[in-house]
């Protein structure tokens, strides 16, 4: 190649428009949490003491845990969506979900007597909580793996941790619309583990989707 027909070939790239990735990761997330709530809304029902949720200090637990841990998986999307290696100390934005959870399990266990601590924890919803969640995360994740696709990742599955992180999140708080089972010890228990079997999809999905 010829240098004037470089130089013009980097000019054009330079003027070539760049994708607003944080823009492209809400549209693609927010798009499929809008299909998975009517989802919820349609087929599952929404709960019918749900408008009582700023009254009720459990069930709001449930959406600040679900919300905080997908606001912490966006960031962390938007960051290891970049083609650097991600930093040890960058995961610690994961925290602040089980922070809250934790004081929140802490104060359930001040507040019900110890002979009903197992049943709280194992509520009358679990094996529906651990289909639903990665059910109804699918479609952001699906929304939000298609955002990343133009970033450089320096590592696929870390983005797609990222990802599985966002999604989970979301997905947990939009499973909270109908789920009644409302103990912290529920939540600690069955969203966790549903929770990290989507991160662990969003995982292999960004290994495989994410490459560049």
């Amino acid at each position: 190649m010829k240098t004037d027909d470089l130089i013009q070939l980097l000019a054009s790239d330079h003027d070539a428009p760049r994708v607003d990735l944080r823009a492209r990761l809400m549209l693609g997330a927010l798009g499929g949490a809008v299909l998975s709530a009517g989802i919820v809304v349609l087929a599952y029902g929404v709960r019918p003491d749900f408008t009582a949720v700023l009254t009720n200090w459990r069930l709001m637990t449930k959406f600040a845990v679900a919300l905080s841990f997908a606001a912490a998986g966006a960031a962390l999307s938007l960051r290891l969506a970049r083609p650097f290696t991600a930093s040890g100390r960058l995961w610690m934005l994961l925290l602040p979900a089980p922070a809250i959870l934790a004081a929140a399990c802490f104060s359930e266990l001040m507040m019900v007597p110890p002979d009903a601590w197992f049943r709280r924890a194992l509520g009358a919803n679990a094996i529906p909580c651990l289909l639903s969640i990665p059910l109804l995360s699918a479609l952001p994740l699906a929304g939000i793996l298609w955002a990343l696709r133009d970033g450089a990742p320096a590592s696929t599955e870390h983005a797609g941790i990222g990802a599985g992180a966002m999604a989970a999140g979301l997905g947990a708080a939009i499973y909270a619309m109908h789920c009644q089972d409302d103990s912290p010890l529920f939540l600690a228990l069955w969203y966790t583990v549903a929770s990290a079997a989507v991160i662990i999809a969003g995982r292999a999905s960004g290994a495989r989707l994410l490459r560049w």
